[in-house]
C-alpha cells in the first residue's frame, strides 16, 4: 500500500470519528420546550394549598361570660295598705299586665265615694251660683270661688280614681319574678320594694374586658361573638354588641361590655348562669372589607415587581399565575386588597417553583 492511500484512510477514519462525536455532544444539548413539556407531564409536585376565608389569620380572645337581665326592676305599690294578694312566685313566668299583687282596697274605695260626692255637691252649688251671678244677685268672684271649688274636687275625684287603680299592681313586661321581698298580709308602706322582676326578653351576657385591650381594638375589627353555656353543652351561639360601660372598674381595671342574642329555643338560660365568649377580631391596622389575609408565603413577585399568587384549580389539579393587589405585612399573613374572592385555592409554599399549567398534588 502506497503511502499516499494510508493516508487518506487515516484521513477518512478521523473524519468518521470527529463526526460521531459531534453528533454525540449535540444529542447532550437540553432543549428548553421539551425540557418544560417534560416537566408539566412529569409525577405532579407536592404543594400546600390554602383556601381564601375571611376567618384566617384572626385574633382570638375568651372571656369569662355571666348571664344578665336586659333589665331589673324592684316593684312597689304608689300607696300604702296592707297586702290582699300576692299570687306570684319566685321563677315564676309573667306576661305584661299580670296580677303581681293588691292591696285591701276598702280605704280606697271609701274615698273615692267620698270624692264623687263632693265633686256632685260642688258641681251643683256652681250651677246654682251660676243663674244667681246672671240675675247680678252675687257678684262673680263668689261664683269664681265657687268654681276653683268645683276644679279642685274634680281633682280630688281623679287623685281617688287613681289611687284605687294604684292598689293593683301588675308586671310592666314580660319577665321573670326572681325574687319576693314581701309577704301577704303584711302591711306595706309606699315605695316599698314587693317583687323584684327580672326582663328577660332576650339572653344578655356580660364580660369584662381589660382596658389595654378595650382601648385598642375598634368596632370594626371584631367579625364575630361566639358563646358557648354548660346548659347546652358544645353548641355554639352567635353574639351581638348591645351596650358597654364607659367607666372601668376601680378594682379589676376593666370594662364591662353586654352582648345579646335571641331567647328563642334558649329558654333554660338564666340570668346568673356562667358562659364561655370567643371574640375574633382583625389584627391592628386591618379593617374589615373586601380583603383577604393569606399567607406570606403565597404571594410572589414577577420581574416586574408585581404581586401574583398560583391559584389551584380542584378539577385538574393545575396551577395558573393570577395577579392580586397587596398591602403591608402583618406577621406570617399579608393583606389582599383585590384579585382573590373567598374560597379560592391557592398555593401556600414554594410558589418559586411553579410555572403555569403544571400539575401539583395537594398536600393538605
Amino acid at each position: 500500500m502506497t503511502a499516499i492511500r494510508k493516508t487518506s484512510i487515516v484521513r477518512l477514519v478521523a473524519l468518521l470519528l470527529a463526526a460521531g462525536f459531534l453528533s454525540a455532544c449535540q444529542d447532550d444539548v437540553i432543549d428548553p420546550v421539551a425540557q418544560a413539556e417534560a416537566q408539566l407531564h412529569a409525577a405532579p409536585r407536592p404543594a400546600k394549598i390554602f383556601t381564601v376565608t375571611d376567618e384566617v389569620g384572626l385574633l382570638e380572645r375568651r372571656f369569662a361570660g355571666r348571664v344578665a337581665a336586659v333589665q331589673t326592676v324592684d316593684l312597689s305599690f304608689q300607696v300604702s295598705g296592707k297586702l290582699l294578694e300576692l299570687p306570684v312566685r319566685e321563677s315564676q313566668r309573667v306576661q305584661k299586665g299580670d296580677l303581681i299583687a293588691k292591696l285591701d282596697p276598702t280605704d280606697y274605695e271609701r274615698a273615692l265615694r267620698e270624692a264623687r260626692i263632693n265633686e256632685e255637691q260642688a258641681k251643683r252649688e256652681l250651677a246654682r251660683l251660676e243663674t244667681l251671678v246672671q240675675r247680678n244677685v252675687i257678684s262673680q268672684a263668689s261664683y269664681d270661688e265657687q268654681k276653683d271649688e268645683h276644679d279642685l274636687a274634680i281633682e280630688a275625684l281623679a287623685e281617688a280614681r287613681r289611687n284605687l287603680e294604684y292598689t293593683t299592681l301588675t308586671a310592666p313586661f314580660e319577665g321573670l319574678v326572681s325574687v319576693r321581698l314581701a309577704e301577704n298580709f303584711t302591711t306595706v308602706s309606699v315605695g316599698a320594694p314587693i317583687v323584684k322582676v327580672q326582663d328577660i326578653s332576650e339572653v344578655q351576657v356580660d364580660i369584662n374586658v381589660a382596658e389595654a385591650l378595650f382601648g385598642r381594638v375598634r368596632e370594626e375589627q371584631v367579625v364575630s361573638m361566639e358563646a358557648t353555656f354548660p346548659a347546652y353543652g358544645d353548641k355554639v351561639f352567635p353574639l351581638e354588641y348591645r351596650e358597654h360601660s364607659s367607666q372601668v372598674d376601680e378594682v379589676t381595671q376593666t370594662y364591662r361590655i353586654t352582648l345579646g342574642m335571641s331567647r328563642e329555643g334558649q329558654e333554660q338560660l338564666f340570668p346568673g348562669m356562667t358562659a364561655s365568649v370567643r371574640v375574633k377580631f382583625l389584627p391592628e391596622g386591618f379593617a374589615l372589607g373586601d380583603q383577604f389575609l393569606v399567607p406570606t408565603s403565597s404571594i410572589a413577585i414577577n420581574g416586574e415587581g408585581d404581586a401574583f399568587v398560583w391559584k389551584y384549580d380542584e378539577t385538574d389539579s393545575q396551577v395558573s399565575r393570577n395577579p392580586v393587589e397587596v398591602g403591608t405585612i402583618l406577621g406570617d399573613y399579608i393583606p389582599v386588597m383585590s384579585g382573590l374572592d373567598a374560597g379560592d385555592k391557592i398555593v401556600s409554599a414554594g410558589v418559586a417553583y411553579l410555572s403555569d399549567g403544571q400539575t401539583v398534588r395537594s398536600l393538605n
